[in-house]
């Protein structure tokens, strides 16, 4: 009887686990979906534009977020346990992932003009802050309501 009941109980945790999951993607492609109608209307894209442009911006997005999750993958290790030519070696990386970042925005740069112009990629930049600025106020008036 204890296995049954065991076993009940890790098949509620695993289901509950995968809806938490399964939510927690919605809510990421909710957010994605969100953010590529925010911006192409910030940066007033034109179907053409929209349908060239966007392949080109993920592809961008991946790159970079492979890039910081790279550096971050030992970013959570307590400070006070680095010895001294760690934490310098961790800021030397630091400011390598920075590096290699702003070069992969510049070309990105390259690549979208040959799609949009100067003054929509400025409304990108602009538009990505505020959507971002956003969304920090839509989650802090989450919290604040609770």
């Amino acid at each position: 009887m204890k296995r049954y009941f065991l076993l009940l109980i890790f098949c509620v945790l695993t289901f509950a686990g995968t809806q938490a999951v399964a939510q927690d993607r919605a809510s990421k492609e909710r957010v994605e979906a969100a953010k590529v109608a925010f911006l192409t209307d910030k940066m007033e894209l034109t179907a053409d534009q929209a349908q060239k442009f966007w392949p080109l911006y993920n592809e961008y997005e991946a790159k970079r977020r492979e890039l910081i999750k790279s550096y971050r993958s030992g970013y959570r290790q307590d400070v006070d346990a680095l010895t001294e030519q760690e934490a310098k070696t961790r800021i030397d990386d630091m400011f390598v992932t920075r590096e290699k970042e702003l070069a992969l925005e510049q070309e990105y740069a390259t690549r979208y003009l040959r799609v949009i112009s100067n003054k929509q990629l400025i409304k990108l930049y602009r538009g990505e802050r505020d959507f971002t600025k956003m969304l920090l106020k839509r989650l802090d008036d989450n919290r604040a309501s609770r």
